[in-house]
């Protein structure tokens, strides 16, 4: 019923209004939630009347208007009920996925007992088909220069398997590709190195290390970050980032699997119990008398207490894009390919960029004042620059390589904007005003370009720094969201580059 009941900011107005409350005026925190009380006749819960009144925006003398108050407690029932769906939707394919691993371990469980109990294992106790899963993610600081691509190569008792040429940034390049081995005895050797190629198709060895199968004895994914060393055996300051994962008894694995699952079903029934308290809570104060005493009877039974609670249903970031809860694991039995590679990194955070607005209100600005310059002096270097910089945010090309072209670019600009005056500057109070085009009647238009070629170069410096700071952020692993007006873009996910053959965009 809850989920039905969609609340209006006037129904929310005129429940306050009851209360002795007015329209366009503001109040302290006190008041607000003495009028919930009034709504719902009896003490409201605290915990969730703070969260609401921590989402708004108080005046200097702690005063909230009305108006933002009853906007929080719309955007708080919309988020309750996104997450109750999207809740649902996992804990329902979350059943699936159990369903579907039990039958395996089922299936397993006869094969066992058809060939007498062990024999699909070999005399190291590890199953004749066990796989080892390994996800080649990023390397950090390469500290050589001359080359354009890298890739890793993973030899397991000899037998070599490459990974495709890195993307991104060239010195922390991004791989995320998973490769598969099968595993005999558990003893085998596994060595990874990390290659590097020049112009020449000439490959370098940068460093490498081994993987110890051993520590990945309880089947579970291990992320973990490898130090390089070279072929002197010295340690180098660039590391591997790989997550792996060996399954070596299915049946056993499977089992472990069940469990997880269960586990999080339960865990996820009673967040989806957290969030309908809340969602409750929230609709109270503003329903009718018999729905209202409904809701008492319901707010007043026991929580599930099985397993312990950590109800954070109540956290409202008024976020246009809802981040759902992640899985505890990345496990897909039906598959046996035990990592998803496609999921979003967890060192990967969106988080909005004022560099990115202001960056892109400048160019905006730059470019409106060289389109009237090309009245007077052919001024297309700077609609190059806004247009390339409108790459950087619509097509993510927020690329180290391609914001430091786009860099050297605007200084040039710079250059040729201070050469420009130079030789405009004796015009400006000399007595010839003819000019090969307009003649003497493009004199103000000549004047009026000098004023905004000035004002491009105050713009362009100010650039430089931003440009500076987007070159810092590019070699971070995080994803930056730009808003403006009603569009929204994620720059960082794909870094591309409109300068290179590997980086063309698409």
């Amino acid at each position: 019923m809850s989920l039905q009941y969609i609340p209006t900011i006037n129904l929310i107005l005129n429940g306050f209004q009851r209360t002795g409350l007015s329209q366009g005026q503001a109040y302290q925190k006190e008041q607000l939630f003495s009028a919930l009380d009034k709504l719902t006749g009896q003490l409201y819960d605290r915990d969730v009347a703070q969260q609401l009144f921590e989402q708004c925006q108080p005046n200097q003398r702690g005063q909230v208007q009305l108006e933002d108050f009853a906007q929080v407690i719309i955007e708080a029932d919309k988020v309750l009920k996104k997450k109750i769906n999207q809740t649902e939707q996992q804990m329902q394919q979350y059943r699936e996925e159990l369903k579907e691993c039990q039958q395996l371990a089922q299936e397993l469980q006869c094969i066992r007992y058809l060939q007498k109990d062990n024999q699909k294992l070999n005399p190291q106790g590890v199953d004749r088909d066990s796989q080892l899963i390994i996800v080649i993610k990023q390397a950090h600081n390469i500290q050589y220069s001359d080359y354009q691509y890298s890739f890793v190569m993973i030899a397991l008792d000899g037998a070599e398997v490459q990974t495709q040429m890195s993307t991104g940034d060239k010195y922390n390049p991004t791989f995320n590709q998973q490769l598969n081995f099968q595993i005999q005895t558990g003893s085998e050797e596994i060595l990874i190195k990390l290659f590097v190629q020049d112009r020449n198709q000439k490959r370098i060895l940068i460093g490498q290390s081994h993987l110890d199968l051993g520590e990945m004895h309880d089947q579970q994914v291990h992320s973990q970050q490898l130090q390089l060393v070279n072929e002197r055996q010295q340690q180098l300051q660039t590391y591997l980032q790989i997550e792996s994962q060996w399954i070596h008894n299915k049946l056993k694995y499977h089992q472990e699997m069940i469990l997880k699952y269960e586990q999080t079903i339960q865990q996820s029934q009673i967040d989806i119990d957290d969030y309908q308290r809340d969602l409750l809570t929230i609709q109270q104060p503003f329903l009718e008398n018999n729905l209202r005493n409904n809701l008492q009877q319901s707010l007043k039974q026991p929580q599930n207490s099985s397993l312990p609670q950590q109800n954070q249903a109540f956290l409202y970031q008024q976020q246009q894009n809802f981040i759902p809860q992640q899985k505890t694991f990345q496990m897909q039995p039906q598959q046996q390919q035990n990592i998803q590679i496609h999921q979003p990194d967890p060192t990967v955070q969106d988080e909005l960029s004022d560099e990115l607005y202001y960056g892109f209100i400048l160019y905006m600005v730059m470019l409106l004042l060289a389109l009237f310059q090309c009245f007077a002096r052919p001024d297309y270097l700077d609609i190059i620059l806004a247009m390339l910089y409108m790459i950087i945010v619509c097509r993510d090309c927020l690329e180290s390589t391609y914001i430091k072209i786009v860099g050297a670019l605007t200084i040039l600009s710079v250059i040729y904007d201070i050469v420009w005056i130079s030789i405009y500057k004796n015009w400006w109070s000399g007595t010839d005003k003819t000019l090969p085009t307009w003649g003497e009647a493009g004199d103000p238009i000549v004047r009026m370009t000098l004023v905004f070629c000035v004002f491009n170069i105050i713009l362009k410096t100010a650039l430089c720094y931003i440009l500076f700071h987007y070159y810092k952020e590019s070699q971070e692993n995080k994803i930056i969201v730009f808003k403006f007006w009603q569009f929204e873009f994620q720059v960082g996910a794909h870094k591309q580059n409109l300068f290179t053959l590997k980086g063309l965009l698409l």
